[in-house]
């Protein structure tokens, strides 16, 4: 979402329920514009009234629906909060190990998460600026926690309790 001078970004994947907005801006009262980036192939199912109509029979394909958006805004939560972290290093880590825990493969040498995010993407979705992103980066990268690997992907190591725990005074939000 570009919003004046500021991009946020979030990042859906498998079964993550989409819908894009019927008239952009129409709900805010500041202009903003959404846009769209695939950056993997994908697979998309639309969902419309016929569908709604035939699924309506069985409640337990409403609730996999139900389910699926009550999820999607969890996740949102999740990168609210990760964008309040007062360090760009911990929203890193916090956001590589959620991305891990959706997406990830657990491999001998770490977890793999499967994405070539560039460090401006990552910036987007943690609310920083790349320079900063980098020097987080190479600051994680130092102490073992995530590196690059040769197929633009990330690979993360530790253990996830251990690494925030280790980090919990200095991710914890500054008093209101």
């Amino acid at each position: 979402m570009v919003l004046a001078e500021t991009v946020a970004t979030e990042l859906v994947g498998r079964g993550d329920l989409l819908r894009p907005i019927d008239d952009e801006g129409r709900y805010a009262p500041f202009p903003f514009d959404v846009t769209w980036q695939v950056l993997q192939p994908a697979r998309l199912a639309r969902l419309d009234s016929h569908f709604a109509r035939v699924a309506g029979h069985w409640p337990e394909a409403m609730m996999v629906l139900v389910r699926a958006g009550v999820g999607r805004a969890h996740t949102l939560a999740v990168s609210l909060a990760v964008s309040h972290l007062r360090r760009i290093d911990a929203r890193l880590l916090v956001l590589m190990w959620h991305l891990a825990d959706r997406w990830g493969k657990v491999r001998v040498d770490g977890v793999h998460v499967p994405f070539g995010l560039t460090h401006q993407t990552l910036g987007r979705l943690v609310g920083a600026q790349r320079p900063s992103v980098t020097t987080a980066l190479n600051q994680l990268y130092r102490q073992g926690c995530v590196r690059r690997i040769e197929d633009g992907t990330w690979l993360l190591g530790g253990d996830p309790p251990a690494m925030l725990e280790k980090l919990r005074d200095e991710i914890a939000p500054a008093p209101a």
